[in-house]
């Protein structure tokens, strides 16, 4: 589903993250509203998934991945010091769990959950911004329906600064009324939603810092 914050014109409030000017095209702007019930997406990192992100190779071409079905929360397995990824993979995880915690969030229903969800994967002065986007679901009685799929084109870490541009597609990753089932035609978006993400380095840990949307669609 499209991001709320990105849908009511708001970014992920962090001072001081900034993403890079764009060479060419278009300038970065935020995607029109995607109409009621339409959540922010984003907590605990799916490390499979970054894993077969990484497996494809991001730099040399594009990285595609579904999310892996939603799961109860919980803290991941600690790595050893000799299976520890290294700063691009865990910036792909950070990215990946970034989204598929947003589905978690909706789908938690109340805040002191969405909160401890959100927290690893987004900085302490986004989530209260991130949690009124999201009463706006649990209000309407919106879960999450189906999942983004990720193409990655391009990371880039820059010591304690990364940025990642995504050529998602939304087209089956939505919201639906948890009472009736039936969809919201109007949360699902483009199959080539074109994002760049901001992350930075906090505590030993990436977090998802901005997300903004390209108006121009992509080339995934």
């Amino acid at each position: 589903m499209i991001p709320s914050l990105i849908g009511a014109g708001r970014l992920l409030a962090d001072p001081g993250a900034q993403l890079p000017r764009q060479r060419s095209g278009p300038p970065s702007r935020r995607r029109p509203g995607a109409g009621p019930g339409s959540a922010a997406r984003l907590a605990p990192a799916a490390l499979t998934a970054a894993l077969a992100l990484a497996a494809a190779g991001c730099t040399g071409g594009q990285a595609s991945v579904r999310l892996p079905p939603k799961t109860s929360v919980r803290s991941p397995a600690p790595l050893q010091l000799a299976d520890r990824p290294g700063p691009r993979q865990q910036v792909m995880a950070a990215y990946a769990g970034y989204w598929q915690a947003s589905d978690d969030a909706v789908n938690a229903g109340n805040p002191r959950l969405a909160r401890r969800i959100l927290a690893p994967y987004v900085p302490a002065t986004a989530i209260p911004g991130l949690i009124a986007a999201l009463r706006q679901d649990w209000d309407s009685h919106s879960v999450a329906d189906g999942n983004p799929v990720l193409h990655i084109l391009s990371v880039q870490v820059r010591k304690s600064r990364a940025t990642v541009h995504d050529c998602v597609d939304l087209s089956h990753a939505g919201l639906k009324n948890a009472r009736t089932g039936l969809a919201l035609p109007h949360s699902f978006g483009s199959a080539r939603a074109n994002y760049y993400a901001s992350l930075v380095l906090r505590g030993g840990s990436w977090l998802v810092s901005n997300l903004v949307p390209v108006v121009a669609p992509c080339d995934s």
